[in-house]
């Protein structure tokens, strides 16, 4: 358990990124705070404040969600910033959004890093409101991390 806990938290630390992602995430993308549950190893590391960014592109018909500052496990040694790049996009005609995806690498550490992968991602944006749940899957270890988020726009 502690061997995995550490290679978890060693690899995670390799997420750190210097470089931007392609699609740039800019000051006006819409900044929700909110809580981050991780479920890891039959308990749930729960984090109050978390911010995240979406940025819509492809006429809103795609989103690139970053996970800014999160720690995986308690025991991390620092956070870092994740990016999940084109998200489809489903618009509803009350203006509400949902998005899903399946299989996408995520940016890290200057370009997409495929030791985690994200799996069943599903999410809506309704109003000032975001929330979304998927799974960091471990391609090398061949396990999960079923992650939740929900936010409120915060307006920065």
């Amino acid at each position: 358990m502690i061997k995995s806990f550490f290679a978890l938290a060693a690899a995670l630390v390799l997420l750190v990124s210097c470089e931007e992602p392609p699609t740039a995430i800019t000051d006006s993308s819409p900044v929700y705070s909110g809580r981050m549950t991780v479920l890891y190893e039959g308990e749930e590391f729960v984090q109050n404040g978390i911010s995240v960014k979406a940025e819509f592109h492809d006429g809103g018909s795609m989103v690139d969600i970053m996970l800014q500052k999160v720690k995986f496990v308690p025991a991390m040694p620092l956070r870092i910033d994740v990016t999940i790049m084109d998200i489809p996009v489903d618009k509803a005609a009350d203006g509400s959004m949902t998005f899903a995806a399946d299989g996408v690498v995520p940016w890290a550490m200057g370009g997409l890093y495929d030791t985690y992968r994200v799996d069943e991602l599903y999410g809506t944006v309704s109003g000032d409101d975001i929330s979304f749940s998927l799974d960091f899957f471990n391609t090398k270890k061949g396990e999960g991390y079923p992650t939740s988020y929900q936010g409120q726009m915060n307006g920065e």
